[in-house]
């Protein structure tokens, strides 16, 4: 593909905002009407362990279709066969659409070249029981002796299991009750012309560089490079050979790209408020989140309590296209409460219905009365 002329397309801060919230898959022009479609158009869902409120994966779906509720959200994502997703460390460890494996055939070479992958011997052992007994747990793969795995500190089994995961020499496309992965064959869940690494890694990167564009809207380099987890310099080199248009937005400094199709979909300005998760596509990543909305977005879940300044799992509250507050929300059985509440300086004078609009639909997508 041949390089792209300078941009030629300037926006302003707000058109910027207003095109990457409807690319996100919140407020789009067309709505979103499945699970499916949600994870097809983002490409990557992360995934997290904490779960006061919801999992992370099923708040980013529930954000994006209004009527789901976070049950629905993993019923649907377990119909088999096949299987919608596998889990991958794509942006962090993440659901990804089964129709993209073989792009992150870069990845999968890459691990196999650490030098703490396992040996054969070890990777023998743990194929041969998951062709003998079907999928397993982590736990399940452990030696007799193993110490097990406790938090950052993998024991044997874990750390084999987790780099075989990033090769391909197994995938997990569900789990178990307990929140604990069931790992297995990649054959037995991937049609013929999926398992493949037939792609170059730039082939690769390429296409996986404009799925982010397409789900980010509007984005710098380095936006783009932290989608994917890649190194800044590799976008920076494959960026002019894809789809993707440079445009300038106003008060930006950094180069800037965006997906043709977005610049067609204004999306909506009248949105409905909805809490975004912590670890949502639009807001993930800091740097943007500050240039976007200028709104400071932290994880403070892992902080001491009293080193918190807003709360223990804190979503931003999104209403006319600016994010004017954030909320500590846990979810009990029955109820949602809101430990603490916090509005931005330049809120609008509606926010206390904009908040009960968007505490409405949370209880619906949590599931409580």
């Amino acid at each position: 593909m041949t390089p792209h002329p300078p941009a030629a397309i300037d926006l302003s801060r707000a058109e910027a905002r207003r095109l990457a919230i409807a690319a996100s898959g919140i407020h789009p022009a067309l709505p979103q009407p499945t699970v499916e479609g949600v994870l097809d158009r983002l490409h990557i869902v992360q995934l997290d362990s904490i779960n006061v409120l919801a999992r992370a994966h099923q708040l980013t779906f529930t954000s994006r279709l209004p009527h789901t509720t976070t049950a629905a959200v993993d019923a649907d994502l377990r119909i088999a066969p096949p299987p919608v997703a596998f889990e991958y460390p794509a942006h962090a460890l993440a659901l990804v659409p089964l129709n993209d494996w073989p792009l992150w055939a870069f990845r999968r070479r890459a691990a196999r070249r650490r030098p703490d992958y396992p040996e054969p011997a070890e990777r023998d052992r743990i194929l041969n029981l998951i062709r003998e007994h079907g999928p397993l747990t982590q736990r399940e793969l452990r030696q007799p002796g193993d110490r097990a795995s406790n938090g950052w500190a993998w024991g044997p089994a874990k750390r084999a299991a987790e780099f075989m995961l990033w090769a391909g020499d197994l995938i997990c496309v569900r789990r178990t009750p307990r929140w604990e992965r069931l790992l297995d064959l990649p054959e037995r869940h991937l049609p013929p012309h999926l398992h493949t690494e037939a792609q170059t890694d730039d082939e690769c990167l390429t296409a996986l560089l404009t799925y982010a564009g397409r789900a980010l809207g509007i984005a710098t380099t380095s936006d783009l490079a932290d989608y994917l987890r890649i190194p800044t310099r590799a976008a920076t080199r494959l960026l002019p050979h894809s789809p993707l248009l440079p445009v300038t937005v106003s008060g930006w400094t950094k180069a800037t790209w965006a997906h043709p199709d977005v610049l067609t979909d204004p999306g909506r300005a009248d949105g409905p408020a909805v809490f975004l998760g912590p670890f949502d596509n639009l807001i993930w990543y800091r740097p943007r989140t500050q240039r976007l909305f200028g709104f400071t977005h932290t994880l403070e879940a892992y902080k001491p309590a009293h080193h918190r300044a807003h709360g223990y799992y804190v979503c931003p509250l999104l209403a006319h296209d600016q994010l004017i507050a954030r909320a500590d929300l846990t979810r009990t059985e029955h109820s949602l409460t809101i430990h603490r509440m916090t509005t931005e300086p330049d809120h609008p004078p509606e926010a206390p219905q904009l908040l009960d609009e968007a505490y409405a639909r949370m209880t619906t997508a949590v599931g409580c009365s």
